[in-house]
């Protein structure tokens, strides 16, 4: 839903839900004074940036707050305007998530140092995946669908073939947690697939590695473990150097640095991972 109509609808007299700060019902001046906030952080993210109010980030509302200027009290009034307002469209099912922050308005807050990416972006890099050429285009395929799937570099690379288990239509796999231990999630379709097909041409050498167990990704040359820090990152270009040569003229930018954890922390295009 339009988010000016969202906005007309939460702030309308008769409705229930007009709520601001903390929960409370809206009354007196707050209504206009909610709106006024709203309506200015519309224009920019709407109108300014075209980004879009469903998809605006933290960094984002930031990068507002601060154009605006005012004194702190000003500031902490548009940060309970705006917070109020995603909430409400939170409540209606419009966002996922809200990208205000309520020490925004305090100054003592820091814009998360991981962008995420749209979901037209996460599409683009799939289908650069899908692009890939070359001997390991399999498993270079495999790796970048599991950032998108939502793992980080280590959990992918800490992945081991006994940790998979195909259970009738789905993929499950034991996956390594922070902290230490790991968890069973089970995995989109999309990634069974790119599974199966980069398992028969897997690479396995003794004593690195072998056919039924040993690390899921590994090199060509040895059979070894991929290391965590690096060969993520360089696949992951790979795939974005192929995105970029994708001729759809409707296809959207990439940042200029594309790093894993940023395609790993954005909404993935095969749905999400659940535990098994």
């Amino acid at each position: 839903m339009d988010a000016r109509t969202v906005l007309a609808a939460w702030l309308d007299e008769t409705n229930p839900d007009r709520r601001g700060k903390q929960g409370r019902l809206l009354q007196g001046t707050s209504p206009d004074r909610y709106g006024e906030h709203v309506r200015a952080w519309l224009d920019f993210i709407e109108d300014t940036t075209a980004i879009g109010a469903w998809r605006a980030q933290p960094s984002h509302v930031v990068t507002w707050l601060d154009m605006q200027g005012g004194s702190v009290r000003t500031r902490a009034l548009r940060v309970s305007a705006v917070g109020a307002f995603y909430a409400y469209a939170r409540e209606k099912g419009c966002v996922q998530a809200s990208p205000v922050h309520p020490k925004m308005g305090t100054g003592a807050w820091n814009a998360p140092r991981t962008e995420k990416l749209t979901d037209g972006q996460m599409g683009l890099i799939r289908w650069g995946a899908d692009h890939l050429q070359g001997a390991t285009a399999a498993r270079d395929r495999l790796l970048v669908y599991l950032l998108l799937a939502g793992l980080r570099s280590r959990q992918i690379i800490e992945l081991t073939v006994q940790d998979l288990a195909f259970e009738q239509h789905r993929l499950t796999a034991d996956v390594w947690q922070k902290g230490g231990g790991t968890r069973r999630l089970a995995f989109p379709g999309e990634i069974r697939e790119a599974v199966r097909a980069y398992l028969p041409v897997r690479t396995w050498r003794p004593p690195e590695s072998y056919e039924d167990h040993g690390p899921l990704l590994v090199s060509v040359r040895s059979g070894a473990r991929l290391d965590a820090n690096t060969t993520p990152r360089a696949v992951l270009q790979q795939a974005v150097a192929a995105a970029l040569s994708c001729d759809d003229p409707d296809a959207p930018e990439l940042p200029a640095r594309v790093k894993p954890d940023m395609v790993a922390l954005s909404p993935s295009p095969f749905g999400e991972l659940t535990r098994a």
